[in-house]
This record gives C-alpha cells, sequence and structure tokens, in this order.
C-alpha cells in the first residue's frame, strides 16, 4: 500500500499524523501543533528521570545547551552518509584540514578586542569566525576519510545494503489521544512493508566487536525502546506492526565490520511498553511545571546483599549479630 511522504513548507507545523520528510532539526524542534516527544526524550525519561529531560528540552525557556560529544557527531555524520552519500552529509556538515589552526582562546578574543592580537591568533580567530558562519557542524578531512571507508565497507555487506535500501530518514508522526501528546518517530531506515533499521556507529574501545557486545550496548542505550517507538509510531499510521525491525552494528576500526542485530517483537513490545510510560510522567510533568529530580524521594542506604550476607555471618561466627 503506498503512503504520501508530505514536505513542511519552512515555519509550518505538522497538524495531521502522517509521514514527513523534514530535516533533523526540525524534528526535535517543537514542529507540531501541540507538544510532541521523540525517541530521544522517552528514553532519557526513562533511563535518567524528568530532571535531566526538562534540563536540554526546548520548551524549556531556561534550558542548557546540551553537549555535543565527538562520538554523536560522527555517528550522525556517519548516519547522513550512509543514507544519502556525499551530498547529504556535505548538506550537514563542513570538511576543514588537518591543519586547522585550534579555536581562538577567551583571552586570544579579549586580546583582538584590545587591539593587541598576534597574527597567529588573528588567523585563528578569522578561521573559525568564516567556519561559524557556515553554519554547518564540522568534520575534519581525516574524519571524512574513515566515514569513506565504513560506508564503502557498508555498501559491500549484502545483508546490511538490502535493510538500508529503504526511505532514509523519514519523520513519522502521530498523536495520542491518551497523553496528548504527538509521537514523533524517525528511524535511520524504512520501508512501507514494515522493515525499519537503525544504524549504529560503534568503538570497541579495545574490545572484541561481536554480538555480545552489541547486545550490550543496545540494552545501555535503550536501542529497543527507539525501535518500539518507531513500530509503535508505524502502526499506528498504517494498521502494520514491524516484525523486521534491526539494528546495524559497524565498527569504526579497519575492517570496518558490520553486524546485524534483529529485535523480536517481544523486545519491542518491551521497548513499547517502556515509551508508553515515559510519555505519561512526560506528560504529568509538562502538566504540573515539576520535572523531578532522583533525590526528591529520601531512601535509606541498601548495602549489596551479598555484602550484607556475608557481614551478618561474619558477626554471627563471633557471637555479634545484631
Amino acid at each position: 500500500m503506498a503512503h504520501e511522504i508530505k514536505t513542511l513548507k519552512p515555519g509550518q507545523l505538522i497538524t495531521e499524523p502522517g509521514f514527513y520528510r523534514i530535516p533533523l532539526d526540525v524534528h526535535h524542534s517543537q514542529c507540531c501543533d501541540g507538544p510532541s516527544v521523540t525517541s530521544g526524550v522517552l528514553r532519557k525519561m526513562e533511563k535518567h528521570g524528568p530532571s535531566k529531560v526538562w534540563a536540554t528540552h526546548v520548551l524549556n525557556p531556561d534550558r542548557y545547551e546540551p553537549k555535543r560529544t565527538d562520538a554523536l557527531r560522527l555517528g550522525s555524520a556517519m548516519a547522513a552518509f550512509v543514507e544519502g552519500g556525499l551530498d547529504a552529509l556535505n548538506a550537514e556538515y563542513q570538511t576543514i584540514p588537518e591543519n586547522a589552526p585550534p579555536r581562538p582562546t577567551k583571552p586570544q578574543l579579549q586580546a583582538l578586542k584590545e587591539g593587541r592580537e598576534s597574527s597567529k591568533a588573528r588567523a585563528s580567530i578569522a578561521f573559525w569566525s568564516e567556519v561559524d558562519r557556515d553554519g554547518r557542524e564540522v568534520i575534519t578531512e581525516k574524519e571524512l576519510e574513515l566515514l569513506a571507508a565504513m560506508g564503502l565497507a557498508l555498501s559491500k555487506d549484502p545483508a546490511a545494503a538490502a535493510v538500508l535500501g529503504g526511505e532514509p530518514e523519514i519523520t513519522m508522526a502521530a498523536y495520542d489521544d491518551r497523553t496528548k501528546l504527538w509521537m514523533l518517530a524517525r528511524p535511520d531506515n524504512m520501508k512501507f512493508d514494515g522493515t525499519m533499521s537503525d544504524y549504529k556507529k560503534i568503538n570497541a574501545g579495545g574490545r572484541p566487536f561481536n554480538q555480545w557486545l552489541c547486545s550490550q550496548r543496545t540494552e545501555d542505550h535503550e536501542y529497543t525502546m527507539q525501535l518500539g517507538f518507531a513500530a509503535d509510531v508505524f502502526e499506528r499510521l498504517t494498521g502494520i506492526w514491524s516484525d523486521q525491525a534491526g539494528l546495524v552494528f559497524q565498527e569504526d576500526e579497519p575492517p570496518h565490520d558490520v553486524i546485524l542485530m534483529p529485535v523480536l517483537e517481544e523486545d519491542l513490545r518491551f521497548g513499547q511498553f517502556l515509551n508508553q510510560r515515559a510519555m505519561t510522567r512526560f506528560r504529568e510533568c509538562l502538566d504540573a511545571q515539576h520535572w523531578p529530580g532522583p533525590g526528591e524521594v529520601i531512601t535509606p542506604f541498601h548495602r549489596d546483599e551479598k555484602r550484607r550476607e556475608r557481614i551478618l555471618e561474619e558477626m554471627q561466627i563471633e557471637g555479634k549479630a545484631p
């Protein structure tokens, strides 16, 4: 069954459920005619709690700017390269030379204001002013070479190529009547038969790159919530529950091996449950304008149970058990 993929005009809001081709920054910008949640928000709600969600949320007028780690920056760049090639990468990232000057320091910027900057500082300030005016994120020539090598290895894996052969980076929007929230899911790749996949660049950190490591990362980052959210939204839009959802892991060390990891229905349903619970809590916090931190509920110290049993046994041996 064919489904229309709509394109929003700049500044236009999503007002009806459907499939949308919009930039990633728009996807994360509260682009609906009511509050929306994404997989990242729900996973943070589940793993870290409301205070962490609200600290950097776009609806928070006093928000902190979220940190953009190198791992996240390169992972996003690789996803763009995988889905759209060099054109897609260049649309979002600018490449700078390896010998680019370091960013100017605060003392150097102050010296510029006072007219006493060095020629070295002046060159650094001029270079980075141009980079910042461009607006795109930055990758180095060496990083671009890595992305190209990984992309080539990925293209040679027939199973990965088949999984990633659908529509890239489509925002799926559904409205949840229960919580009065828009649900915005955006798998890296999807097909209208229900096939969905997310690409994950992975650094093994010296450990073996294998299924066990990929499973551990999946649980650490709640990737089943991410895919379960996409499956839930897709079903609301099409009536089809995805039975072909999975993760594509690729190691950033040569030879850039690829591991495909299907996520079975039980784990997708686990993810769906956790997402719905997180949505309920998000709605409650939003209505109350209260985003509690982990210390709001006071709990006493609890010793590790094995250690506790060992101490009790030692105390009993000495006749001093409480």
